[in-house]
This record gives C-alpha cells, structure tokens and sequence, in this order.
C-alpha cells in the first residue's frame, strides 16, 4: 500500500484512480453494445443413430464402408499419422472435400503413398492400404505411419476406432447420427435447434482436453459445451467460453488430435452431457468429416495439423518490437509526437497503429481514404516515421456504413451481402449505424478491396489491422456468395485474411506481410495473421483470461495470439495491472499496448511502473534473437511460440537417442544446412521429451497462470494484484532463475519471488538463449554481435539449440535459402564443457564475423584452462564476474568454432526457500464496491501443513475490523464480505487490506 500511496500522494488520489468512470469501447455515443447479437435460446435436436454394417470397398485408397440405412463411411489415409474419417447421411453422396471446403482449412492433399500389402487398391502403380482383417465383428485397416497405426471398423454398431498397437486412442460412440430439428410447443417458446449431423467418441478416466480456439477457460476444456461460432463479446474477462475466434480442433492429453473439418456452425461437448463422451455437431450438415492426427507429443501433433492445414510464413522482424496503439490517434502531429515521446522516455518503439480516424472516424467505416484535414500528407508522414524505425499499421473493417463516400459504389456493383431477394442488405443494428458488410467470398469484392490496400501500401502502410471480422454483427437473413450469413459465418475472416496474403503474394512476392485479425478458423495461421483476444476487459479478471487464450490458440496451430496489453476497455487506470500486464505482454509473440479510455502508452505512468515496464520492454529486445528464431521454428514446424508446460511431455513413444558429440562432429562438417529440419528433430533435440511415470506433474491439472515461451523460457506471469510471491509448477529438469541464477529443481511446485521490478522467467538447465545488445528498434538491429548466454547443467549432459537469422523482410528468404543457421550444441561432464558453434548459410547483408560473447552461467570459479579449436585461449579472452557467477569467453567466429572449458565447476546448490505457498490471497472479484460487499478469493496447494487459518481485515489505521474463517481443503476458495465489521456494522468509506498468510490485497470500500 505505501508504494502506491507514494505514486499518487493520498487515500482521496488512489480512491479517484480506482473509481475512474468506466470507459467504452468503439461504440456510438460511448454506449456499450445495443444487444448481443450471438445469444440464442434453442430446444435441442434429437438424434437419430445411424446404421448396421453392409458391406465395403477400396475405392481410391479409400475404405467404404456402405450402411443399411443407406449412409455411407469412408476412412482415407491422408498422410503419415494422419488419418480422415467421413460420414455421409442417406442417399447423400457429396462428401464436405469441395474446394470450397479445402480453401477454408485443408490445403494438403491426400498422401497416395502408404502401407503395401496384399488386399489392397492400387492407383498408378502405388499402393495405398492394406486390410489387415475382415472378421464378422470388425475390419482392420492398416494407416500410413507404423504397423501399428490401424483404423478398426465395428460392423454392429457400425462405428470406427482409430488405433496404435494396443492402444485405442480414438474411439466412436455408436458412430455418426443425424440431428433432428425440435418443434416448439408455443410461438414464445425457444427456437428449434437446426438439425445436422454428429458424432460422438469414448473419452479415458484423467484425459484431458486442449485447444479449441480462444476460450477465456482453464487450458483444460473437458467439462465444458462450446460453441464453434465466431464471436466478439465487449469486455471480456474470465470464464467467458466463447470468443471471437472458434477452432474445431481438440488435442488430448493421450497423444492425438481431433480436427473437425467443417466450418458450419456447431458446437463441442467435452465431458459437459457426459463426462465420458466428447461430442461434435455440425449445424445444418448431411455430410462431415473429421481427422485423427497422432505424434509422441504436442509438436508432432501440432507439426502434422500445420501441415495439413498451412504453416505461417515468417513475420517481418519489426512485427516482434512494440507495436504501440490505442482507440485512436487522431492526428498526423499525434503521430510524430508519440513517437519523439517514446525515443525520449528511452522506450523502444516499432509501429504505431492508427485506429479508424485516419479515415474520418465510426461513420466513414469503408471510405478506406485519409482524412486530408488532420493527415494532410499520409505518405510524407509514414515515410518521416519509416526513417526513424516506425513503420505505420492501418485499421479497416468489413462494414461500409452508409454514410460513407463508397456505400453506393459497394452497393451499384454487388460487393456486399444480400437480402433473400438480392437486394443490399443493410445492418440497421451496427453499433456505429446502418451498414452493409462486404461480401469478401465474391472475387469482384477481392478485387475492390485488394486495390485499395494495394494504393495505401505504395504510400507507405506497413501492416493491417482487420477489426470486426467475426464479422461483429452478421444477420442470419444475410446472403452471401457461397451462401447463407450463418452458414459461412465462421469463414468470413478467413475469406478476408486471403486477400492480403494473395495480393501480397501476387503484387508484392518479397514482402512478408502482417495483419491483425480479429478472427478466422482452423488454417488461419497460413495467411500471416497476428490474432488478438478481442475487446478485453481492462482488469485482473481480464488479464487472467489471456494466459490460457494464448496457449489454447497455440494448441491449436495458431502461433502469434496476444492481448490488448493493458487491456481495452471499461476499467479504469491501475499502474500495477498495467505494469504486470506489459511484463507478461514482453515474453508474448506480440507486445502491443492498446487501450481506450485511459492512456494506453507506457509513459504515462509514475515510477516505479514506468521503469519496470521499460525494463520488461527492454529485456524483450534483447532477446530478439531467440524470439526470431521461435518465429522460424513456427515456420518450418507450425511450433506455437508459447507453448503449455507439459507441451514436451511424451505420450510413451521413444524419441531417437542423440548422436554423440563425434556423430555431431561429424554430421556438421558434411551438412550444407539448408532444407527444413529433419524429422529427427536436428535442431530441437535440447526439449525433453518425456517426464518420469512417477512425476506429481501427472497428478496435477495444467496451470492456467504459466507458459514457456519457445523450448527454453518458462514464463510465470503475476496475475494478482499485490502478489510479491508465487507458485511455478516446473517440468522435469533444473531451472535457473534469469535474474538471480538461483536454481530450482523441476518435477514439483516452488516458490519463486515476484518483485514489481520483473516478473519471474526461469531458463532450463543446459539451454542456450542467445541475446543481443539494446537498441531502440528492430531496424537498429545488429547481427554481428551475439550475446549467447548457456546454462550448462550437470543434469543436462548434452543440449541443443539452433538460432536463425536472415535480413528480417523478405519473403523469399527461406524459398531462396537465403538465412544462417547457428546451431549450438552444450556437452556438461564434470571434468570439462564444450561448447560446438557451426554456422551454415549465407543471406544479404550478413557479416563475414560475428564478434560472440559466450556467457557462462552459474560458474563456481574460472576453469582451469579454456581452448579455441584445442588452442588455449590468453587471459584478454576471458573475464569472470564472481557476484554473477558469470564467465564470460569472448570471440569472433565465421563457420564455427569449439569452446572447451576445462575443469568448470558449476553451482550445485538449489535454492534453499523454494517451499511453494500454501495459501495465495488472490484478487477480489471487485477492488472497489458499496455496501453490496465483494467475493474475496483464494487458493490452497495440497499441503499437510496447512491449517484453516484466519483472513482479518484491516483499515487504513492497521486495525483489525473483521475476522473471517479459512478452508483448509486444497483448490480454489470464495470467500463473501458485506463490507462489515465484527459487529456486522457497514463500515465508512475509504480504503481497507486483506490479509493471510502474510499476504495483502487492498480493497476500497464506497459509499
């Protein structure tokens, strides 16, 4: 309490703060939504089985399989571990593979290469399945893979399972059923389900479920009914299970993946009906399919879903700097005085977004033309910036009110959606006013909208920003090109990221091109967009959402998802939200601090936020080596670069063992370092693979408040307010706190100190993180000075990690192999540690010699003797700091080069106040309440330690006026004040701390 009470100088000054009027996002006249256009009551659909086994076929490397009821199944291979199944209603032969179909989601092509054998189809010399068994009960069909990969076939109930040796990893309950529309009984009654098709499968005792799209949910979504509708909910928080971006996968803690490949609308019941069975339901459907994709863990999954789906092309390099934004800059002067602002307060600054006045403002929604009065000169301003390392983002919508300059040209030539009859269908709910939304699936419309980026991009635009694209408000009445407002609804911001992705490819081939989207579906990430979570409530609430939205998104092949870092919108200005808020946003994919309402810009706070913020900012440039190189690892592999904590756990496959450090030796001098990474995980062999049977990992739920950030990052953001402390659940291996270079022994829950000053990060043992030195912007970025700190780890006898580097904005650079690969592998003995630099690769601009700082971490004393190539190394080559435990070895190199440090000792103690908390006092529900009272909330770790323990409540005095009991059961707690004392009188207004087990919140209480 005293730390803010310094920032603002009084009770009566935090009080102002906190009780800030609420702010609005971009609606009329600051008003929150008219209505939600995406809540429904319906009367669900009944539904009907389907079919006994009658007989089945090859047909094209297919197995069908017809059905006496006249439906029909087919299982395709599609690729190693990956398989199709596909279900088709009676008397209905299209199968939902239509182009259409592919362009939204799936752009790999069926493999027809696979398993030889004898009973199978041959289609141009190649062989494509094998039946490995026909027996009365089931058919068993050999799938490219493994031998043991196999698709099984029940004839009665006719249904199929998807297995790997002995274990079942898939299996269908009853196999696919029509829904039946319900009848309402009343005309007030609620609406009939639409009817479609679904199908449900067996769910194991302790599995769990991930991904599904951006859910402000745990990480683990069974138990909960989702929709797979794209929706936009105005101040979002926590616990809100549908957001603007729906994706029908679900990846499961057993090793496989279910991808829905259908974008109708629908819904997934993960254990919520029945806690045993996971169900799909695709709306208004006769036909759907589904994949079954399996790996050893989440990156083979992930890296065979992106590849069936589209991997994203690299990001520009200054899309990984901060990209400043808010709700909106209204000036050409604005602009240039933002930026001059932040070189002054010695923030670094990559891009400034405009929001939608550089077009006039909410009623020229789709003039797409500046507004000359206060940008007079839209090219001489971006070009002004573009020279001082800021590039220019620009906001569009899908919707052309009609009072912009363009509604009857969009309206004249049939750009936009329809009535029934054919007619411009006019939005009269927009919340800016009455609009048409353009109809982005008509090639006519492409054209249009295409050539109005084209001429902004030639006068300077450097990224997208495509708000609104669920679309935001989409009447079911509306028609479009392929069809009905709701039928394509979950396509549209797919549909729309393409025209950017095509034009760019087709007029500007070297440029690599960033967008903002709002929304998309399953495929989205090979369209080069950069998702966000939406409008998000600016609050500890809203804030808390965004860890598991960013790694149910990630789960879900989409590789780039963040926040309006400092939230958007309703809350008022909290230095310590917004402080924490940046922390995490630095160690994000992106870092772009957006707000409405109350300063967005992180200049605007007092110290010691602003300081602490710039420090998390600073750090996340220089780590911009490694975040590049997460980018490239998203690139060749579809790797998320946040990744859930068990994301490396093995699902009971071995990994190949690692070559030897003579194998390495060997297989560097003959590489020529081109080509993507081998399937043996070349350069991802430092990412354990598997954790011990007995690890308290397996007996814990995902948390929902941590992430790694890439393979060697764990990031633990403080999501509570006051929190100086908090718990990390680490995987297997030693970690080492960045800052301290205290260690930490993984397999277990620890307590890890959380100062204002930075939010805990923790290195894994033997990892390399290569770094580089602060500069204000990307485009001041400098390749030829690395800063590669290593951890060598005793536990850790061999590591590996491989940086990428290329000029940072073409296009082309991996097509033409034009980047460097530095693959940098650790040996850690007790008598000696190597340290093998190999570069392979060469691009425009890059150095002929890199000067290195190779940066030991956690050394005991100087080595007795450092080498160079078996060459021993002079005194000027070395320096050892004993306060940081940090040997530093310093070098220029061009191929690469052998560091061996003889006799290195490293530091084997661990920390010794490790114990984890027992109790966290977490945030209230509300900060600032009347007599009403608020929820105060808290959480216990298992714990034979802990006891009830007491909550008191203090006012500002230090005098205890209310008392309240603990439960002593582990989990999650509410515990209800009414904002009285003892007595159960109403206490006077002002300003009041909760307090337990050492820990505080402060509360204020209003009249």
């Amino acid at each position: 309490m005293k730390v803010v009470l310094r920032a603002f100088g009084s009770v009566a000054a935090l009080v102002a703060v906190f009780l800030a009027p609420d702010a609005y996002a971009q609606r009329a006249n600051d008003g929150q939504p008219a209505q939600d256009p995406f809540g429904r009551r319906v009367l669900p659909a009944r539904a009907v089985p389907g079919g006994r086994y009658r007989s089945h076929s090859f047909r094209n490397g297919m197995l069908v399989i017809d059905a006496t009821d006249g439906s029909t199944i087919r299982v395709r291979p599609w690729d190693r571990h990956v398989v199709r199944v596909e279900y088709a209603a009676p008397d209905q032969r299209s199968y939902p593979d239509s182009t259409a179909e592919r362009a939204v989601a799936v752009m790999q092509r069926p493999d027809t290469s696979a398993v030889p054998g004898a009973n199978a189809d041959n289609l141009d010399g190649k062989t494509l399945a094998r039946l490995v068994r026909n027996s009365r009960q089931e058919l068993v069909f050999a799938l490219p893979g493994a031998l043991s990969f196999r698709a099984v076939v029940h004839k009665n109930p006719l249904r199929v399972s998807i297995v790997d040796g002995a274990d079942t990893l898939v299996s269908e309950v009853r196999g696919a059923f029509r829904r039946i529309t319900a009848r309402a009984s009343a005309p007030e009654a609620p609406g009939p389900e639409p009817g479609g098709v679904g199908v449900r499968f067996r769910l194991a005792p302790g599995e769990q479920l991930y991904g599904t799209g951006s859910r402000a949910l745990p990480v683990d979504r069974r138990g909960y009914r989702l929709e797979l509708y794209n929706q936009a909910h105005y101040g979002s928080q926590n616990n809100e299970p549908n957001l603007n971006i729906a994706l029908p996968t679900v990846l499961s803690s057993r090793g496989y993946m279910l991808f829905f490949d259908n974008h109708a609308p629908g819904y997934l019941d993960l254990g919520k009906t029945d806690k045993n069975v996971l169900e799909y339901g695709g709306e208004g459907l006769t036909s759907l399919s589904y994949f079954v994709i399996t790996g050893r863990n989440q990156a083979e999954i992930l890296g065979r879903y992106t590849t069936l789906t589209g991997r994203q092309p690299l990001p520009p390099r200054w899309a990984l700097g901060l990209i400043q934004s808010r709700f909106g800059y209204k000036s050409d002067g604005e602009m240039q005085n933002v930026a001059a602002r932040m070189r002054r307060e010695n923030f670094p600054l990559d891009a400034l977004v405009l929001d939608l006045y550089w077009f006039g403002g909410t009623t020229r929604q789709g003039d797409l033309s500046w507004d000359k009065t206060h940008f007079p000169d839209p090219a001489g301003m971006m070009s002004s910036l573009n020279k001082q390392g800021v590039k220019t983002i620009l906001i569009s919508e899908p919707y052309v009110m009609r009072t912009s300059r363009n509604d009857s040209t969009v309206r004249t030539r049939g750009l936009v959606g329809t009535t029934a009859a054919g007619q411009p269908f006019t939005v009269a709910s927009f919340w800016a006013g009455p609009a048409n939304i353009l109809d982005v699936f008509r090639p006519r419309t492409r054209d249009w909208l295409w050539g109005y980026y084209k001429k902004l991009h030639d006068e300077g635009a450097a990224g997208w920003w495509s708000d609104l694209g669920e679309p935001e408000n989409h009447p079911a009445a509306m028609q479009h090109a392929p069809g009905p407002a709701r039928a394509v609804h979950n396509a549209y911001g797919q549909s729309w990221a393409g025209i950017l992705s095509e034009g760019y490819a087709r007029d500007f081939p070297d440029e690599r091109v960033f967008n903002l989207a709002r929304s998309g579906w399953a495929g989205m990430q090979r369209n080069a967009v950069f998702p966000w979570s939406g409008d998000i409530n600016r609050s500890w609430s809203g804030f808390q959402a965004q860890v598991p939205v960013m790694v149910g998104m990630g789960q879900g092949g989409v590789g780039y998802m963040h926040s309006d870092a400092g939230g958007f919108c309703v809350g008022g200005i909290d230095p310590e939200l917004y402080t924490r808020w940046l922390q995490m946003a630095s160690l994000c994919p992106i870092l772009r601090p957006h707000g409405e309402g109350v300063p967005p810009e992180p200049y605007y706070y007092p110290d010691p936020y602003k300081s602490s913020v710039r420090d998390a900012v600073h750090l996340r440039y220089q780590l911009l080596p490694y975040l590049y190189t997460l980018a490239w690892q998203n690139t060749a592999r579809g790797l998320p670069l946040v990744r859930a904590t068990d994301f490396n756990s093995g699902y009971g496959r071995t990994p190949p063992p690692p070559p030897s450090k003579a194998e390495y030796q060997a297989e560097i001098s003959t590489d020529d370092g081109w080509g993507p990474p081998k399937d043996r995980e070349r350069f991802y062999r430092d990412v354990v693979t598997s954790s011990p049977s007995d690890s308290p990992l397996k007996t814990l739920p995902p948390p929902n408040d941590q992430y790694l950030l890439g393979p060697n990052l764990l990031v633990a953001p403080v999501l509570h307010p006051s929190q100086r402390r908090r718990n990390v659940l680490l995987p297997s291996g030693n970690w080492i706190d960045f800052y301290t270079n205290q260690t930490y022994a993984g397999n277990r829950v620890v307590g890890v100190p959380a100062p204002l000053a930075h939010t805990p990060l923790l290195v894994r043992g033997g990892a390399f993180l290569p770094m580089t030195a602060y500069r204000p912007s990307t485009a001041l970025y400098r390749p030829d000075t690395l800063l590669l700190r290593y951890y060598p780890d005793p536990s850790m006898e061999e590591s590996e990690f491989t940086m990428y580097d290329d000029e940072g904005h073409s296009a082309q650079a991996l097509t033409r192999r034009q980047y460097e690969t530095l693959t940098m592998r650790g040996f850690c003995t007790p008598e000696q540690t190597d340290v093998i630099l190999s570069s392979n690769g060469e691009y425009p601009g890059q150095p002929v010699f890199r000067y290195v700082r190779l940066l030991v971490q956690r050394v005991a004393a100087p080595p007795t003797a450092i080498y160079f190539d078996e060459k021993p190394v002079p005194a000027e080559g070395f320096s050892y700091d004993p306060v940081k435990h940090e040997l530093e070895v310093h070098f220029l190199m061009n191929a690469g080069v052998d560091v061996s440090l003889r006799g290195l000792k490293i530091l084997p103690a661990t920390a010794a106040d490790a114990a984890p908390e027992t109790l966290t006092l977490e945030g209230p529900d509300s900060r600032s309440f009347g007599p009403g009272g608020t929820t105060l909330r808290y959480s216990r770790l298992a714990s034979r330690a802990a006891g009830p323990g007491q909550l008191r409540i203090r006012n500002a005095q230090g005098a205890v006026v209310r008392t309240l009991p603990l439960d002593a059961a582990p989990g999650p707690h509410a515990l209800p004040w009414d904002a009285r004392d003892d007595a159960l009188r109403p206490l006077p207004p002002g300003v009041y701390v909760a307090e337990a087990a050492g820990q505080h919140q402060r509360l204020i209480v209003t009249r």
